[in-house]
């Protein structure tokens, strides 16, 4: 066997040591090089603010040195965990000793290799190697040059070696520290091994020799540094083979991935975000595009840091939660300012792009269906990148252009660019690139073809979204069958068992939907838990379902659903119609009609009844014995995801069929409502209103809400003064100039101005007694401005609006405090109460409660 000159430089064990071959002084100098760059002016400008898991890095050593280092932890407290990579120790040091690395000295392979004795086992195959054994290894081979046989590389890019205590020529016998350790009781034999003579170990000759095999995967298996945001360097990351997780696909353009190795780093910021917000109460903030804060996620009672996007609404803002790579939308009272000390840490995920393919049909947009389906099969995935670049260029775009690759249930390996150009969902575009021949080479290696990749349900290996669990507990093998035995094979012609009805005459509900037949689904309130508890188990087990081929789905077949929300539910085809699906949510009502690659024909936890009832009114008909539009629009608005009561009044002789059903909403009966306003007839709906037995809380709470009895709505200080319309403005005659303020834009369309010659009269004469708010004026000479300023000092005083009328004149408040001249245009929310206005000077509007509305 050819020999290899090494140096042991670091032990732990028997079982993890590191040794570096005897180069000559190619180690020396570069240490050399090293130390006197860091200790030039130079090299203390490099300075690290904020260090990052796995960032290429020098460290100084205990013995003032500086060494190359990559950062393997983040213990806190202005120290960080780094091993040195040309001599495998690691250490706790303060972020002042560590700097940034020049490139040049990334261009050396890293000279520390990881390795592990042959043969060998701990002693009496126990667990670990004991202390005794550890110190026997470090005293014969601790710092010693010796001669090493590598007998197998092991999955894991460690080494397994046999050692030999001296540096002598092939012909003569050396001793083997692996056998030396088993003859003085500190190591034992595998089970299977065959022991040779020493003498003839090391003279056997291999093809390729072990210098050759070392050299090579000393290259590959070296490590790179794992760079998470825009700005950083990721040239030596290029042509690279990068293990990492899936974790959110919006389209081919848009994948967010996470380094495998940030799964402890993940844990440790969240558990700061959670010391930091759980006990934190919320403030009004002024929040803009781009800034950086703590969101909570509600289902999940999780911290995350994010990044606004843009603001939706006053009160509803879009997010990227940029260490998950996920966009949502979230009320503003989920949202916290980030602390500067969680702003160190770099992004935890990097958005990608597939690159060498465009999207099919002849557009430049990726279509529904290819981003669902890559969705489908990328999302959660274990899967290898590889960063492509030209190498007539140095500048990293963004996102990064990747190739990437993943492994079908039979294990083989296949390119995701190339599953989509197969599946008719992209093109094939070429990159004019001039990469080196061994990248050709490399990635002709990884080509999968095309016939091997055909099979009726194509898998991948998928983790749980969930970033609290390690990859290994996610994909466990008994996680996985103990969800199996919940649900049954694909293609079943079972269905889902029927709502099952609550044991009693009279209990709460919340209206999960109203159908466009006017069905009124409800989720009884007692299985609520069960029914959230179901999901989450279907969210956190179904990624191991792979992508399904074409399919000719049936009506009336049962179904997993994954909805608009990315989340997947129990489901009912309703109507097949042409490549699209409408489907029922099983659990909830809701129809609606999706494409077929959201779907998956197979049934989950099928012994649990389907949680809503759909229900009927109890002798109501409808006009026209058919819930019109109108009457369904008001149903939809006054009982979704509303609390009632439900009385059962009939029970259905199909289990499938609605429950005949009075239905409670604060008190007052749905039937009599709508028969009130014209929607329906009722029979006997003054026996209805007398059905429902008042609480103590409803007595309660009507005490609290309603102070105002019917007598004294006659009373002089609750009448409504009926206010005239503002007066209409006098218009300058057609085709001449006139001098105008522009006051309100709300497009190019539509300018609200204001004549100069108008302006300056208001402010100079004021007509009449009463001004167009209602409010009297002091002096005829009085101008606008000074009325606006003098009711403002006793706005307190004035009566609340009390009519709601279309162009009602009153005073509203403005977002800078001050009262002003308005009108109602319209109501816009019932509850709370919120109206729309027009300032009527300005031409603006606003939504407003009626504390901020005065006669």
């Amino acid at each position: 066997m050819t020999d290899v000159s090494v140096t042991v430089c670091h032990i732990n064990s028997p079982g993890d040591f590191y040794l570096q071959l005897i180069e000559g002084l190619d180690i020396l100098f570069l240490l050399k090089t090293i130390e006197e760059f860091y200790k030039s002016e130079d090299g203390e400008n490099l300075e690290i603010l904020c260090p990052v898991q796995d960032q290429a890095c020098v460290a100084k050593f205990e013995d003032g040195i500086w060494y190359r280092a990559k950062v393997i932890g983040l213990p806190g407290h202005q120290e960080v965990e780094v091993k040195y990579v040309d001599f495998g120790n690691t250490a706790k040091i303060t972020i002042k000793d560590v700097r940034k690395i020049k490139d040049e000295f990334l261009n050396a392979p890293e000279k520390a290799i990881k390795c592990k004795l042959a043969y060998i086992e701990p002693y009496k195959r126990t667990m670990q190697w004991s202390k005794e054994a550890k110190e026997k290894f470090e005293e014969k081979a601790q710092d010693k040059f010796m001669t090493c046989s590598v007998i197998k590389i092991l999955e894991d890019n460690v080494l397994l070696v046999e050692l030999f205590d001296s540096l002598g020529a092939p012909e003569m016998t050396t001793t083997s520290i692996n056998d030396q350790l088993v003859k003085e009781g500190l190591a034992s034999y595998e089970i299977g091994y065959i022991l040779k003579d020493n003498s003839q170990k090391h003279i056997e000759v291999w093809d390729p020799s072990p210098e050759e095999i070392i050299s090579n995967e000393v290259h590959n298996l070296n490590p790179v540094s794992a760079k998470s945001l825009p700005n950083e360097n990721f040239q030596s990351l290029y042509n690279k083979e990068l293990p990492v997780h899936i974790c959110n696909v919006i389209s081919p353009e848009k994948i967010y991935v996470q380094w495998l190795l940030t799964e402890n780093l993940l844990n440790s910021l969240e558990e700061k975000m959670i010391a930091a917000y759980e006990n934190s109460k919320w403030e009004p903030v002024k929040w803009e595009n781009d800034m950086h804060c703590a969101v909570k996620i509600q289902d999940k009672n999780q911290w995350r840091r994010g990044q606004i996007i843009r603001m939706v609404t006053d009160t509803l803002v879009e997010v990227l939660l940029y260490d998950v790579g996920v966009e949502l939308v979230v009320n503003v009272d989920c949202l916290r300012k980030l602390e500067e000390n969680l702003k160190t840490m770099g992004r935890l995920s990097l958005e990608c792009s597939l690159v060498d393919i465009r999207p099919a049909g002849g557009s430049d947009k990726w279509t529904a269906t290819a981003c669902d389906c890559l969705s489908l099969y990328l999302t959660g995935a274990v899967a290898t990148i590889i960063l492509q670049v030209d190498s007539e260029e140095n500048n990293t775009t963004w996102p990064l252009p990747v190739k990437i690759f993943c492994r079908d249930e039979k294990g083989e390996r296949v390119d995701v660019s190339k599953y989509l150009i197969k599946k008719g969902l992209a093109l094939r575009e070429r990159r004019i690139n001039n990469l080196d021949n061994s990248h050709s080479l490399s990635e002709k290696s990884l080509e999968v073809p095309l016939e091997q990749e055909d099979s009726v349900v194509t898998n991948c290996i998928k983790t749980n979204f969930d970033p609290d669990k390690k990859t290994a507990d996610i994909i466990s093998e008994q996680k996985v069958s103990e969800f199996q035995e919940k649900i049954l094979e694909p293609r079943t012609t079972r269905g889902y068992k029927p709502p099952a009805i609550p044991n009693m005459n009279v209990f709460e509900a919340t209206v999960s939907c109203v159908g466009d037949d006017g069905t009124i689904f409800v989720v009884p309130k007692l299985s609520e838990f069960e029914l959230i508890k179901m999901t989450n188990e279907i969210q956190s087990n179904l990624k191991c379902l792979g992508l399904l081929e074409p399919y000719f789905w049936k009506k009336g077949e049962a179904c997993a659903v994954r909805g608009s929300d990315t989340l997947w539910y129990r489901g009912k085809v309703m109507e097949v119609v042409g490549g699209a699906v409408r489907v029922q949510y099983l659990d909830h009502g809701f129809t609606e009609k999706i494409p077929q690659c959201h779907l998956y024909p197979i049934l989950l936890y099928p012994d649990i009844p389907q949680f809503c009832i759909p229900c009927q009114l109890h002798n109501t008909t409808p006009v026209g014995n058919v819930w019109q539009p109108d009457a369904i629009e008001v149903l939809q608005q006054l009982l979704s995801k509303r609390q009632v009561d439900i009385h059962i009044m009939e029970l259905p002789k199909n289990p499938w069929e609605k429950l005949s059903i009075h239905l409670y909403f604060d008190g007052m009966s749905l039937s009599y409502f709508m028969a009130y306003y014209k929607y329906c007839t009722s029979e006997h709906t003054e026996e209805m209103l007398k059905e429902k037995p008042r609480s103590d809380h409803d007595k309660k709470y009507e005490e609290e809400q309603w102070e105002i009895r019917f007598e004294e709505l006659l009373s002089a200080e609750t009448d409504t003064p009926l206010l005239p319309p503002y007066l209409s403005s006098s218009l300058p005659s057609p085709g001449e100039l006139y001098a105008v303020q522009v006051k309100h834009v709300v497009s190019p369309n539509e300018v609200y101005i204001c004549l100069d010659s108008i302006e300056t009269s208001n402010q100079s004469n004021q007509h009449s007694d009463t001004d167009d708010s209602g409010v009297s004026g002091e002096s005829e000479s009085e101008s606008l401005d000074e009325a606006l300023q003098r009711v403002n000092k006793k706005v307190e005083a004035l009566p609340p609006l009390t009519d709601f009328r279309t162009e009602m004149p009153c005073l509203a408040e403005y977002d800078d405090g001050l009262w002003y001249r308005a009108k109602i245009v319209a109501i816009k929310e019932f509850n709370p109460l919120s109206i729309l206005v027009q300032f009527v000077d300005y031409g603006s509007t606003a939504k407003l409660t009626l504390n901020r509305l005065k006669i």
